[in-house]
């Protein structure tokens, strides 16, 4: 996986870079912030990372956590268990003026690893409208997030 500073512009897919901001990316080697977050904000995450809304583009393919002392170095694991913490879809999180883009092994790099988001983060985390409601594709819009006809419901 990519490493990305917080609040910086996510190049992970170059038409997304100008109308995001990446949230998350954490890999070993790098300082990231550290400390506790609010309950109520963990569940909230953990529910949009639940069921990720996903633009029709390929990935490329499973992350295993880097962060684990043993099992980020066992490739080709598939769920949280015995290889270790491994994920491979990313969550759109419409914000103030960008749009926050998160692996959803961001759950894992809070409660496993101490990791902290950034407060925008965090606050738009609790405002963000239920995945793939029209409410939702508004404001990923309205944030000139690029969407298509064939990625928002009828």
């Amino acid at each position: 996986m990519a490493h990305f500073e917080d609040l910086t512009p996510c190049g992970y897919m170059q038409q997304w870079k100008q109308s995001s901001l990446a949230v998350g990316w954490l890999e070993r080697g790098h300082a990231y912030p550290q400390g506790t977050v609010d309950e109520k904000f963990f569940e909230a995450l953990l529910r949009l990372c639940g069921k990720p809304w996903q633009p029709p583009v390929v990935f490329a393919g499973i992350h295993v956590c880097s962060l684990c002392q043993f099992g980020g170095r066992i490739a080709g694991t598939s769920s949280f268990g015995a290889g270790g913490a491994a994920g491979t879809a990313n969550v759109f999180i419409p914000g103030e003026t960008k749009v926050f883009i998160a692996p959803t092994m961001i759950v894992h790099y809070i409660d496993a690893h101490g990791y902290v988001p950034p407060r925008e983060f965090q606050d738009a985390v609790f405002k963000c409208p239920e995945m793939r409601s029209m409410p939702y594709f508004k404001a990923l819009k309205a944030l000139g997030f690029p969407l298509t006809s064939y990625q928002a419901p009828p």
